[in-house]
C-alpha cells in the first residue's frame, strides 16, 4: 500500500512543496544581492518550509546562510548568545583563526578559547546584561558577521525567524536600534526577518516612530490558489480507491480558503478514509475528513472561544457569516448588535492582538478556516 502523501505540522519540501514559485524567485533575488526582506502572514502559512526553499538556492551559489528561530528567545542576554553561537559554529575557518578574528572585532564580549575537550576548542563570550548594555557591544556583535564575509570575500545571510517575539523582552527598543543601525550599512550580508503575528509585525516594520520604518523588502505572504492546489490533491489521492473530480477537489478548497495547513490536513484524513472504507461517496468522505480535523481541533478552539468576552464572540460570529466587509457599517453593527462603532473598535484591536482576526481589502476576516466553520457550526450555543 502506498503511504500518506500529505502531510502538515511540519516543514515540507520536494514534491509535498506546493507552489511560491513566484515568492522563492523574488526573496531569493533580493536576498542574492543583498536586498534585505521582511515575510510575514499568519501562523501555519508554510513560511519556514518556503525559506528553506530559498536557503538551498542561496548556500548553492556559496552564500553562508544562518537560521535562527526566535520563537522561545525570552531575553536580551538569550538572544546575544543564540545568535553568536550561531554563528561563529558555523563559519569555514578552524576554531583559531576564528578565535583570532573574535578577539579583534569583538573585544567588548571579551573573547576566551576554552577547551572542554581535548581538540574540541570552543569559544566563549561575556554575554550578560551588564556586558551587552555597553554602547559598543551590539554593534560589534552584529557588524562582525559583515567584517569576517569581507575579509574572506564571501556573500551571507541571516534569517530570523518569529523576529517579533523580540518585543516581548526588548522593552526599551535598545535592540531594534542597535541592529537596524548596525546592518543597515551591511553589503556581504542581507536578512530576512520572518514573522506570524500580524499586528506585531506590522507595528515593528510599519510605524514610522520604530526602528525598522521603510526597512527592507516587505513579501506578505497568502494562501495557495486552487489552481495549484487540484492538481496536487488529484495526484494525492488517485490510488486510494475512490475517484476525485476537479469540483470534488474544488469543494476541499473552499473549505480550507487555500490555507496550507487545513488543506493538507483535511488531504490527509480523507485519504486515510479513502484507503480504508473503499469506494465509498466522495462526499460522504470529505464531510468526514472535515468532522476528523474539528474533532482534532476542537480542544484548541474550546479554549480560544472560553478566553472570549461576549463581545468578542459576537464580532467572530458576525465575520464567520460575513467576512472582508464594511465593519463599522451601521446597518452591520446592528444587525449583529456589536454596540457601537468605538466600542467594536475596541474589540477589533483584542482580537487582532490576539492573532484572531486580520485587515482584508474592505475590511477583516477570521485568520482560521477551520475556526470559522467551527463558529458556523448548527450546535453552535446562542449569544
Amino acid at each position: 500500500m502506498s503511504t500518506n502523501p500529505f502531510f502538515y505540522g511540519r516543514t515540507v519540501s520536494g514534491s509535498a512543496f506546493i507552489d511560491r514559485e513566484e515568492e522563492i524567485t523574488e526573496i531569493t533575488s533580493s536576498l542574492k544581492r543583498g536586498q534585505s526582506v521582511i515575510l510575514f502572514s499568519p501562523r501555519r502559512y508554510g513560511k519556514t518550509s518556503l525559506i528553506k526553499q530559498v536557503f538551498a538556492d542561496l548556500e548553492s551559489n556559496g552564500l553562508l546562510v544562518f537560521y535562527l528561530d526566535l520563537y522561545r528567545i525570552t531575553s536580551l542576554e538569550r538572544f546575544a548568545a543564540y545568535y553568536s553561537q550561531t554563528v561563529l559554529s558555523s563559519l569555514r575557518s578552524g576554531a583559531d583563526k576564528i578565535f583570532s578574528l573574535v578577539k579583534a572585532l569583538l573585544p567588548s564580549l571579551k573573547p576566551k578559547l576554552t577547551y572542554t575537550e581535548p581538540n574540541l576548542p570552543s569559544i566563549e563570550l561575556e554575554l550578560t546584561l551588564e556586558a551587552l548594555r555597553k554602547q559598543s557591544t551590539l554593534p560589534e556583535m552584529f557588524d562582525f558577521l559583515e567584517k569576517y564575509c569581507n575579509k574572506k570575500k564571501l556573500r551571507g545571510c541571516v534569517v530570523f525567524d518569529e523576529f517579533q517575539e523580540i518585543s516581548g523582552f526588548d522593552v526599551d527598543r535598545r535592540l531594534e536600534r542597535e541592529m537596524r543601525s548596525a546592518i543597515q550599512h551591511h553589503t556581504s550580508v542581507s536578512y530576512a526577518f520572518l514573522g506570524s503575528k500580524m499586528h506585531l509585525m506590522r507595528e515593528l516594520f510599519r510605524d514610522k516612530n520604530r526602528p525598522f520604518y521603510n526597512f527592507g523588502k516587505h513579501v506578505e505572504l497568502g494562501t495557495i490558489d486552487a489552481k495549484h492546489w487540484i492538481p496536487f490533491i488529484k495526484a494525492g489521492l488517485k490510488n486510494t480507491g475512490s475517484s476525485f473530480t476537479s469540483e470534488e477537489c474544488r469543494r476541499i478548497i473552499v473549505l480550507t480558503g487555500g490555507h496550507p495547513y487545513y488543506t493538507q490536513m483535511i488531504c490527509s484524513e480523507l485519504w486515510e478514509q479513502a484507503v480504508h472504507c473503499g469506494a465509498a461517496d466522495v462526499g460522504d468522505l470529505i464531510d468526514g475528513a472535515l468532522q476528523a480535523v474539528f474533532a482534532r481541533e476542537n480542544h484548541a478552539f474550546i479554549e480560544i472561544w472560553d478566553a472570549l468576552s461576549p463581545a468578542e464572540r459576537r464580532l467572530l460570529c458576525a465575520l464567520a457569516e460575513k467576512e472582508d466587509t464594511a465593519l463599522f457599517a451601521t446597518e452591520f453593527l446592528q444587525q449583529y448588535r456589536l454596540g457601537a462603532a468605538s466600542s467594536v473598535q475596541r474589540v477589533v484591536e483584542r482580537l487582532s492582538k490576539k492573532g484572531i482576526i486580520d485587515r482584508t481589502g474592505k475590511g477583516y476576516r477570521i485568520i482560521d478556516p477551520v475556526f470559522t466553520h467551527w463558529i458556523m457550526r448548527e450546535d453552535q450555543p446562542e449569544l
